[in-house]
C-alpha cells in the first residue's frame, strides 16, 4: 500500500476497471464496476479528503463482494451451453444439473447422443484443457 491515500483510490479505482474480457457476464459487470467507481470518486470529490481511505476501503469492499457473486454465478450455470441450472428441471434432458458434474442434463444427454468418434468437453475434457476424469 502507498502512503498517499489518492494513489491508493487511483489503484483500486484501476482494479474496479480492469476485468478479463472472457468473463461471460463482462458486459454487466464492467458497468456495475464503473459506475460503483465513479459513485466512490464522486464522493471522494465531494467529500472531505480525511475521508479517502474510507471511500478506498469501501470500493475494495464492494469489489470483493462483486467477485463473490460472479464466482457463485459461474458454479451455477452449465460449462458448455453457459445456462443456469434450473433445480425444478427434473426432466432427463432439461437444464438441472447432472449429478455433481458441471454440465447440464440436456448437455449430457446430446453428448451421449454422439457417435462413437464423437469427442467433446464432457466426454474427453483432458483434449479441450479441462481436467482428465
Amino acid at each position: 500500500m502507498s502512503t498517499d491515500p489518492i494513489r491508493e483510490l487511483l489503484d483500486v479505482v484501476l482494479d474496479a476497471l480492469t476485468l478479463p474480457y472472457d468473463a461471460p457476464d463482462y458486459d454487466r459487470r464492467i458497468l456495475d464496476r464503473a459506475a460503483t467507481a465513479h459513485t466512490v470518486a464522486r464522493a471522494t470529490l465531494d467529500e472531505d479528503p480525511a475521508d479517502v481511505g474510507w471511500n478506498v476501503d469501501y470500493l475494495r469492499q464492494k469489489l470483493a463482494a462483486e467477485q463473490t457473486a460472479a464466482e457463485a454465478r459461474e458454479r451455477n450455470r452449465c460449462r458448455r451451453c453457459l445456462t443456469r441450472f434450473a433445480l425444478d428441471d427434473t426432466r432427463f434432458d432439461g437444464r438441472a444439473r447432472h449429478r455433481d458434474t458441471p454440465w447440464c442434463r440436456r448437455c449430457v444427454d446430446n453428448c451421449h447422443e454422439g457417435s462413437p468418434e464423437h469427442v467433446c468437453l464432457i466426454c474427453d475434457p483432458a483434449r479441450y484443457g479441462g481436467e482428465p476424469r
